[in-house]
């Protein structure tokens, strides 16, 4: 595999999008791990038409790099999503149609993680077609049975919480352009028995959008999601929460509870 992961960097490298080295140039990079590898992708993650072959497709990059991934699943251990703060109408698009429509295993993957929003990117990062996550972070569950690290800029929809026993431990969600009812889910949600670790960010730069309220959380405070580990950590990132908000739900829970306030940035006009 490290042939093909040189080999495409070079062909990457010589493709027409390179260009001149810098900040936005698309590149790979990757770590043997025994038999196995941690593969990082840096670049865009969107392409016109994920059906046609890399060759024709205006992100050569990343159409060669799911590619790759599709003929070495076996050898996968970690992959990670990231690049610069760039998009279009301030929107920075994963989609991952080209890798969930080959429905490959991969069976030795542990962690996924796609680049999150910094409070002060440009850009919010998302997991889409276009705007709607549309079950993709299901279906991509779905192809990666050992999963146990799981870390998205978007918020799963109800699809997530239909699979069954997923053995991730650690799960990082921010809320994207749409909650999607995440934490209303998750307080009836049975498939995650092995998580101990969970951090959500409820910062939304869609200021029309009122994200997850007060209510959400205590139902999932009052829920049985935490009794599945005693040592439960949860790291809620916020900025509507009261201090006795947060007083009334650590009472109910009692849990590893961190708070971070912090709230999505905005352009100042005047």
């Amino acid at each position: 595999m490290i042939n093909d992961l040189l080999k495409l960097q070079e062909d990457i490298y010589k493709s027409k999008e390179w260009g001149e080295y810098d900040m936005y140039s698309s590149r790979i990079s990757f770590s043997k791990i025994g038999e196995l590898y941690e593969v990082v992708y840096f670049g865009d993650g969107y392409e016109d038409n994920p059906n046609d072959v890399p060759q024709n497709c205006d992100n050569f990059a990343f159409a060669s790099f799911i590619e790759l991934l599709l003929k070495n699943p076996l050898k996968i251990k970690s992959l990670i999503f990231t690049g610069a703060d760039e998009g279009a109408n301030g929107t920075k698009n994963w989609d991952f149609t080209r890798l969930i429509n080959s429905k490959v295993i991969f069976t030795n993957l542990t962690h996924f993680k796609v680049r999150l929003t910094d409070l002060g990117d440009h850009n919010q990062s998302i997991i889409a077609r276009s705007y709607d996550e549309e079950g993709q972070i299901a279906a991509l569950m779905s192809m990666m049975p050992k999963l146990e690290i799981l870390q998205v800029p978007s918020a799963p929809n109800q699809d997530f919480f239909k699979l069954k026993n997923l053995n991730l431990k650690k799960l990082t969600v921010q809320a994207g352009y749409d909650t999607q009812n995440f934490i209303t889910n998750l307080a009836s949600s049975d498939n995650l028995k092995n998580l101990f670790a969970l951090d959500y960010a409820n910062i939304l730069y869609d200021f029309d959008i009122i994200g997850t309220t007060f209510e959400e959380y205590k139902l999932l405070f009052e829920s049985n999601f935490f009794e599945n580990c005693s040592y439960f950590h949860f790291t809620l990132r916020d900025d509507k929460l009261t201090h006795e908000q947060l007083s009334e739900l650590r009472q109910i829970k009692n849990i590893q509870f961190l708070y971070i306030n912090c709230k999505g940035g905005e352009y100042i006009k005047i």
